[in-house]
């Protein structure tokens, strides 16, 4: 056969007019490395108008003060009548990438709880910390002050913290940060087999006042597809055999336009000065969207302080609200939420229920 033969699959070759002249070849594009160190800003803020329907109905003050109790957080009543603005929570955050796979972030907090000596508005660091990726096979390595992962599954999964803590967080069995170091990623290429093993003080915000240290482990799941299941445990010793052990379960299963989950928790704490207690609680909650625009969430906990003593108050929260987004990033959210209590044995409940009516607004700043 003809060496010089032309295959008949060859495409065929194009003739350029007389006159015109050649195209130039490309100029090859040449890939910049990206640019490092880069920041970004950003936040957010939720914070209410409210109105106390139902609590104690004594009101005390120091001078022209009501010394009354305003929001319901699980530790004794509120009192009836009480109304106003607050911010809950405002969060400021810088985030830097140092390289590709180093990054830092370090956040701030406003509260209407943490004040300054002159009753202001207090602000406090809530992350500070450095994380290098991948240093094992899908696993990051972090050092500072970092979210513990108690709650962290549970509350994205919620979606709804500017309206409630998910019930260990709001039960303040665990802190949400910790200083300390951590472990977290996938064990599987399908990222359906999580972790997180973290070493902390213990202390929160705090420094360290002791020689032990607390020991976080979660294992969020991922069975199927829609299934989130989250097996958890925390354990710190204390002082003459003292310690305190958390037991935690979530299970949150997402629906075409909305999501159910329950969670159920149980601390098992060893005294070294007197009897032993165990707190009991679990929650259930869902969210639904009935359109790109409008959304409704619901939840309710019942919590047993210490399921060891015979005599003691339970209690039952009750959430309920609407999520109506006008624009992007900008919700505004009328809410109830209310607080039952329930005596066990001779122990005697507060006189009264709690209802608190708020409307809530939340919005971002700016997105990391």
């Amino acid at each position: 056969a003809d060496s010089q033969a032309v295959s008949q699959n060859a495409p065929a070759t194009q003739v350029v007019p007389e006159g015109v002249p050649l195209s130039p070849p490309p100029i090859p594009v040449q890939q910049t490395e990206p640019d490092f160190p880069r920041g970004r800003i950003s936040g957010y803020m939720f914070g209410d108008a409210y109105y106390n329907a139902s609590g104690d109905p004594v009101h005390t003050y120091s001078g022209s003060t009501d010394l009354g109790k305003v929001n319901v957080d699980g530790n004794g009543p509120i009192t009836k009548d009480l109304n106003g603005i607050q911010l809950r929570r405002v969060y400021f955050q810088l985030d830097n990438d140092l390289s590709i796979k180093v990054s830092t972030r370090f956040r701030l907090e406003v509260d209407s709880k943490a004040l300054t000596s002159d009753g202001k508005l207090g602000v406090f660091v809530k992350a500070a910390y450095l994380q290098v990726k991948s240093l094992i096979p899908r696993g990051n390595f972090l050092f500072g002050e970092i979210s513990t992962p108690t709650f962290e599954n549970s509350e994205e999964f919620w979606q709804y913290r500017s309206i409630e803590k998910t019930i260990a967080d709001f039960r303040g069995i665990s802190p949400s940060a910790d200083l300390g170091v951590e472990m977290k990623g996938f064990a599987d290429a399908g990222h359906k087999i999580g972790y997180s093993a973290m070493v902390g003080n213990g202390q929160g915000q705090k420094p360290e006042n002791n020689r032990y240290k607390r020991l976080y482990l979660s294992l969020p799941l991922s069975p199927i597809r829609d299934l989130k299941v989250e097996p958890y445990v925390d354990y710190e010793a204390g002082v003459a055999g003292a310690d305190k052990a958390l037991y935690k379960l979530f299970a949150g299963y997402e629906l075409k336009r909305g999501a159910i989950a329950a969670e159920i928790v149980d601390q098992v704490i060893h005294s070294s000065a007197g009897p032993n207690s165990e707190p009991l609680g679990f929650s259930v909650f869902g969210r639904m969207a009935a359109s790109p625009t409008v959304a409704a969430y619901a939840r309710y906990d019942r919590w047993q302080p210490n399921t060891r003593a015979a005599n003691r108050v339970d209690s039952d929260l009750y959430i309920a609200g609407l999520d109506w987004q006008p624009y992007r990033d900008v919700h505004v959210m009328p809410n109830v939420e209310a607080t039952q209590y329930r005596a066990r044995g001779t122990a005697s409940p507060p006189a009264h229920h709690d209802v608190q009516r708020r409307l809530t607004f939340y919005y971002r700043f700016s997105k990391p």
